[in-house]
């Protein structure tokens, strides 16, 4: 990965650039996706992430966000939007969001993670399709890709997990 690269909390200030990088990323009708049902409730501030270039930490990369949600009372995270510049994608902004995001999940303690994405991208970070896990999660709608992906964050946390059930936001 690129070690030119500063992953750190989002601030307020952040706000006007990520709106202009999801916009580029995903166009302006992103709110009409089953995702944003997910979304209705803030972020979790904590896992609001940017990625700058060392040199210049007021610019704004890219940006991932995780959500808490809920599936059959166990509290889980879904991640995203996760979106990076297109004149920066490929150079490890987005794969170092992801990898911090977990990171910091996973110390505090945070057992699934959930993600409607590329499965090709994803399971480099221990993500897996639901299907795949004997799993059968209803969403609340179509997904923009064909699986919700699921990722363990805690040992033994799938076990935990009924074979049917639904994944809901947190309210």
């Amino acid at each position: 990965m690129n070690g030119n690269i500063q992953i750190r909390e989002k601030i307020e200030s952040d706000n006007i650039q990520i709106q202009k990088i999801l916009d580029e990323c995903f166009g302006h009708n992103r709110y009409d996706r089953t995702v944003y049902l997910y979304r209705k409730t803030l972020p979790l501030r904590h896992l609001s992430l940017v990625s700058c270039i060392k040199d210049d930490p007021s610019i704004v990369i890219g940006t991932i966000s995780f959500y808490p949600v809920l599936l059959n009372k166990i509290k889980c995270l879904l991640l995203g939007p996760l979106a990076v510049k297109l004149k920066y994608q490929g150079e490890g902004f987005g794969k170092s969001l992801i990898k911090r995001g977990l990171e910091l999940a996973i110390a505090e303690n945070q057992k699934i993670c959930f993600v409607s994405g590329d499965y090709n991208y994803y399971k480099g970070f221990n993500f897996y399709k639901v299907n795949d896990k004997n799993l059968n999660i209803k969403t609340l709608g179509p997904l923009s890709f064909d699986d919700l992906l699921i990722c363990e964050l805690k040992k033994n946390a799938f076990s935990l997990l009924p074979k049917n059930s639904k994944l809901l936001p947190m309210a």
